[in-house]
């Protein structure tokens, strides 16, 4: 008999699980979009990007906070600081950015875990979190700047 020898032993024989239809399909679109994903975030970011340097095509989720921005820092005293006078669309496509990337990585982690039948009750708690204070931000910027308009007024 050798000391010190640590010996597991089990009577219960694994029996794995076997997955449901819908978690098939959460499990081969996690898959799918782990496989996919740089190129979603490339893609998503490019589309972003170049529609902020269009002006007629441009969007952000927080659209009426630039153009209240792009006021403000447009006074006299930044008259020709292309920086300056480029902040406000750099801070919005950022932002945008972020939130889509951050949106992507947590709908392929949600669906993985559907996939594998854990409880995603854990796992979903903070995408919900961001998406509600988004909403919230989201509303508040427009009631806040509703009226302002690209001329300043």
């Amino acid at each position: 008999m050798n000391k010190g020898v640590i010996v597991l032993a089990s009577n219960n024989q694994f029996q794995p699980k076997q997955r449901t239809p819908s978690q098939n399909l959460a499990k081969t679109f996690a898959k799918l979009g782990q496989k996919y994903q740089y190129h979603i975030y490339a893609v998503g970011t490019t589309m972003i990007v170049s529609g902020q340097a269009i002006p007629a095509h441009a969007f952000g989720l927080f659209d009426p906070t630039q153009i209240a921005l792009t006021c403000m820092f447009s006074g006299a005293a930044v008259q020709g600081n292309a920086l300056m006078n480029a902040l406000p669309a750099v801070i919005n496509a950022a932002i945008t950015v972020m939130l889509f990337v951050y949106f992507v990585a947590s709908s392929f982690k949600v669906a993985n875990a559907i996939g594998d039948g854990q409880e995603i009750t854990q796992v979903i708690q903070q995408p919900v979190g961001i998406f509600f204070t988004t909403l919230v931000l989201f509303i508040a910027q427009q009631i806040l700047f509703a009226n302002i308009t690209a001329a300043c007024t």
